[in-house]
């Protein structure tokens, strides 16, 4: 608990709203109970926690990251069934989180955030269902890939058949014997495509640009190693170990400059795609003209084989529209179909599009980040007192696991929250010098990355600022984040105006 003996004044224990019961919020509500804080309450607009696995439930969803090494550190799972777990189990895993920390009884389901307005001494927090709360923290798990990027694509509406999102599988429509078309080819894509292919009459399978495809040679935990690792935690701690090094080591792929990593890297992808596909046509057309990493890696045994399927065409000729019976491309073909899915991932930090955030000021977060999205440190943002981004802007990773980002993270914020506590601060922010020299630092290093390449990437907006990934190590973040600098932060008793709505 804080520690008030130094006050006059002693100080209430603050309330925490904490939005999203997926893995970010789950963690932030744990380190929080840990430290003996209880005035938190996790708000999830869904009726169970999961948050991304609960919500995407599409045929062939996985993880891309070893199951061993994306699960929090605290909370080992010996039983995960392959070392590269389907999405289910990972949902399964965030209720086992939810159930054993005593999670449930602070959760609120139901409840969808529409505005969060801060009136000079606390956050209110508005609900779709009409309700609002008071909070002196806000700290959002909502992560910065939660909406479904949905392109425009001119006569959509005219399409007599079912089309939706891979993020909003219409598990109702049965696609045994009919024409589907797969909008989009890279992560999701790479996972429904060798599930579906079997039962669809043809698939058309509409790629924009290609991606880099890597083995993933996942295989079944055996049942006497779940065993070993149920009763030596010390071997499945070095296990994870391991495949902390070997995704570290990756990293050195993502510089700009050629290195002896680069070459290897590209030498595995080469390799994996002769492996698998003969014709020199279609290997020319799934091979990509920038380098490695500028877009994400995908990892799939089955994608490059599927595609080769009698009953798949790969179509790379840009979409003009959808008509009534089908999907008409530029060079003047129409393919019919009957379903179409898009699996054109998301929409990186849109939290945005259906939550307004007004600080004490009257200025909207949205308003702030029309010169570019970015936050100190990654969480925070100056104006907004007390409000933090778990998987905020520029805490993607390219190489290894986020979960490693949210563990330091929730506890830098609960540093934060002690020190603000223990110098009778009731509101804390970035200063916005601190923030400024922090940003310029991130984007001169996102430079030196491969990222910086002209590939199209979802990691960088439309003028060519990167706000989504972090252009180091993961080593380096946790350095970074273990304790927080606190002549980086204004801490203040209470803001006597307001320019914001109570």
């Amino acid at each position: 608990m804080f520690d008030d003996r130094e006050h006059s004044e002693p100080m209430r224990t603050p309330t925490f709203a904490i939005l999203g019961a997926g893995l970010s919020g789950l963690c932030m509500a744990i380190r929080l109970r840990q430290a003996g804080i209880e005035t938190f309450t996790i708000y999830e607009k869904a009726d169970d926690v999961g948050g991304t696995w609960r919500e995407n439930l599409y045929p062939g969803v996985a993880c891309d990251v070893p199951s061993h090494l994306y699960s929090f550190s605290f909370e080992p799972n010996p039983n995960w069934s392959r070392r590269y777990s389907p999405g289910g189990e990972i949902w399964e895993y965030t209720q086992h989180c939810a159930r054993k920390y005593d999670l449930y009884r602070s959760i609120r389901f139901g409840k969808k955030v529409i505005d969060i307005v801060h009136n000079g001494k606390q956050w209110r927090v508005d609900f779709e269902d009409g309700s609002s709360i008071r909070a002196d923290y806000v700290i959002s798990g909502l992560g910065g890939l939660h909406v479904p990027n949905k392109p425009e694509i001119d006569g959509r509406e005219l399409f007599s058949g079912p089309v939706f999102h891979t993020a909003e599988w219409r598990h109702d429509v049965d696609l045994t014997g009919k024409r589907v078309a797969v909008v989009g080819s890279a992560a999701s894509a790479v996972q429904v495509v060798p599930q579906i292919v079997d039962n669809a009459a043809h698939l058309d399978l509409y790629q924009r640009t290609p991606n880099w495809v890597m083995a993933r040679q996942s295989y079944a935990y055996p049942d006497w190693l779940k065993k070993i690792f149920a009763k030596a935690p010390v071997l499945a701690r070095a296990y994870r170990g391991f495949y902390f090094n070997m995704m570290e080591f990756r990293f050195n792929a993502f510089k700009k400059k050629d290195n002896r990593t680069k070459r290897f890297v590209r030498r595995m992808f080469s390799k994996h795609m002769e492996a698998q596909i003969n014709d020199p046509v279609l290997r020319a057309k799934l091979t990509p003209d920038y380098p490695v990493g500028c877009k994400r890696i995908l990892i799939s045994d089955d994608y490059l084989p599927a595609v080769q399927r009698e009953n798949v065409e790969l179509v790379t000729d840009p979409i003009a529209a959808i008509t009534p019976t089908g999907i008409a491309t530029k060079d003047g073909k129409e393919r019919n179909v009957d379903i179409i899915i898009m699996a054109t991932g998301f929409k990186p930090f849109d939290i945005l599009a259906s939550i307004d955030v007004i600080g004490p000021s009257g200025v909207s977060l949205s308003e702030k980040w029309r010169r570019g999205i970015s936050a100190h440190r990654t969480l925070s943002v100056p104006g907004f007192p007390n409000f933090f981004m778990l998987l905020g802007p520029n805490s993607g990773l390219g190489h290894n696991s986020v979960i490693l980002m949210i563990e330091a993270q929730v506890n830098y914020i609960t540093k934060l929250i002690k020190e603000a506590a223990a110098a009778g601060a009731a509101m804390i922010e970035p200063k916005e010098d601190a923030a400024q020299s922090y940003d310029l630092s991130i984007q001169a290093k996102l430079q030196k990355r491969v990222w910086a390449a002209d590939c199209g990437a979802w990691y960088v907006d439309e003028h060519g600022r990167n706000y989504t990934l972090y252009p180091n190590n993961v080593r380096t973040y946790v350095r970074e984040m273990a304790a927080p600098d606190m002549n980086e932060y204004s801490c203040t008793a209470k803001i006597e105006h307001s320019a914001a709505p109570d």
